[in-house]
């Protein structure tokens, strides 16, 4: 897992200064979001802007993602950015203590009329429920074909169990009520595309991408709560 929460943490509290010259009494509520980038065509950094402003003016780079970062309650523009690729652009309504994450992926848009076929950037959301006990992963898939086939493993398991997702949408499997090493591989790869051990209860959420050649790849994290893709 790539994160980038210690400089997102300093520019985090550069922008809410810069929106809240606030007391040391007084403070905003926050809602969070949490950036993963999976936009594949194009050239150089994507960058992501809420309200105008460049929350990370390095850029992200394809398989990247963020912690949580803390923003005022409330409706934020999100805009997101690669050169080559049409920005992606969203409004997002946040809730005070919710973390809703963005996924950025590129979709082909078809040729019409004098218009040549071209990317542009889609934002896919994926918003906090209720957390059920024990441990859950969800698997989302944004790489293009229309569905994905794969198996996970866990210690003690005696075989690895299939499981399917479609483009856009999410798969939940109970992972049971004690930790255990996860993998997870496409059906019939022997090489795992991600793993990792839940350290706590709740969602360890498995994006499912595709890189420059368009070879599946896969992020993932935790999420305390369980989600959906809105």
């Amino acid at each position: 897992m790539k994160t980038l929460s210690n400089r997102i943490l300093l520019q985090v509290a550069l922008l809410l200064l810069h929106f809240f010259p606030l007391s040391a009494q007084e403070m905003p509520e926050l809602g969070f979001i949490r950036f993963v980038n999976a936009v594949s065509p194009g050239s150089g950094q994507v960058h992501l802007h809420v309200n105008g402003r460049d929350l990370f003016p390095q850029g992200y780079q394809l398989g990247q993602r963020s912690g949580g970062i803390g923003l005022p309650a409330g409706t934020q523009k999100i805009r997101i950015t690669r050169d080559g690729v049409d920005a992606g652009e969203s409004a997002l309504t946040l809730s005070t203590g919710e973390t809703v994450s963005l996924i950025a992926f590129a979709e082909k848009i078809p040729a019409e009329k004098d218009t040549p076929p071209h990317w542009t950037i889609k934002i896919l959301r994926l918003k906090q429920r209720d957390a059920a006990r024990g441990f859950r992963l969800t698997v989302i898939s944004v790489a293009s074909e229309a569905e994905t086939l794969f198996t996970t493993s866990r210690d003690g398991a005696a075989a690895r169990e299939t499981g399917r997702v479609k483009r856009l949408m999410t798969t939940s499997i109970d992972l049971g009520k004690k930790a255990a090493d996860v993998g997870l591989y496409l059906r019939d790869a022997e090489q795992a595309l991600c793993y990792f051990r839940p350290d706590a209860a709740g969602n360890y959420v498995v994006v499912l991408y595709e890189d420059t050649t368009g070879g599946i790849k896969a992020l993932s994290f935790h999420d305390p709560k369980f989600v959906i893709a809105s």
